[in-house]
């Protein structure tokens, strides 16, 4: 196998001899190589199939992240995979590298945005939570930071979406949810995210979690999130159409009533997603 492109030393991508493209992750494996040389198959650690279709936004995480993040996650994988047999798409394993990744940076400047599902997270997948709290001692380890119980809910919610199975009317129905909402947001705030996105990405990932524990009908509990609210509603007045709009297409479509926590919640992920930009 021959390198087509260096990330760093760590770091490169690579052709099978089907002709597959591969990220290649390894200490030192891209260490004083050039384009066209041979990969040191002894230096090879984990191996990562590229997709076309999300290939640049693969390409950007890899290039722009520090290689203790990624083992990091790649160990929550691994450990979810064993403990709980989830097996984590590519596709989920970036949305969590992504999302690590962010959530360090945040903690470094102070910064911590809270998951108002946790209480939910934590009684409907509690296996799934303690991989997730075991998940920050391995970002810790890899990083020196460590983050507090809210990153371990939104891990959870990342190993959640891998591991619901979906038949084609659930995915149908999911696809509507998250399109309709992005929909909605893109016309108030008149934004038009870009497919390969990283912010749509990760805004996807929480309308995926939130469509599926509403057409699952899970029990929702009610935190006092109004301080929350009444501080969407000062900061912009678009939030109030937004959750005006939200709420009759969720009904409309779904006959659920959206409750003030899954608004909020909603709120804090669209205030992300559309500041990121």
């Amino acid at each position: 196998m021959r390198i087509i492109k260096i990330f760093n030393n760590n770091i490169v991508a690579t052709r099978s001899e089907n002709g597959d493209e591969m990220i290649l992750t390894g200490a030192g494996i891209g260490f004083q190589k050039k384009l066209g040389d041979l990969v040191s198959k002894d230096r090879i650690e984990k191996v990562y199939e590229v997709r076309e279709d999300g290939k640049d936004r693969l390409y950007r995480l890899f290039g722009d992240t520090p290689m203790e993040l990624i083992d990091a996650a790649q160990k929550i994988r691994d450990r979810a995979k064993d403990v709980l047999g989830i097996q984590m798409t590519m596709q989920a394993l970036v949305g969590m590298i992504d999302h690590i990744t962010y959530a360090v940076e945040r903690k470094k400047s102070g910064l911590e945005i809270p998951n108002l599902m946790l209480h939910e997270i934590k009684s409907l997948y509690p296996e799934e939570f303690q991989v997730g709290l075991l998940g920050l001692q391995f970002i810790k380890d890899a990083t020196g930071v460590l983050l507090s119980e809210h990153e371990a809910g939104y891990v959870t919610m990342h190993m959640v979406n891998a591991s619901l199975g979906e038949n084609k009317e659930s995915i149908s129905k999911i696809f509507l949810f998250t399109s309709g909402v992005v929909d909605i947001i893109e016309d108030i705030f008149d934004i038009d995210f870009d497919e390969d996105e990283i912010s749509l990405a990760r805004l996807n990932s929480h309308l995926k979690f939130l469509a599926k524990r509403i057409l699952l009908k899970q029990p929702s509990t009610e935190d006092q999130v109004e301080d929350f609210y009444e501080m969407f509603m000062k900061k912009d007045k678009r939030y109030k159409s937004v959750e005006k709009k939200i709420k009759t297409f969720v009904y409309k479509n779904f006959h659920h009533e959206v409750t003030l926590q899954e608004m909020v919640y909603l709120m804090v992920h669209i205030n992300k997603a559309i500041s990121s930009r």
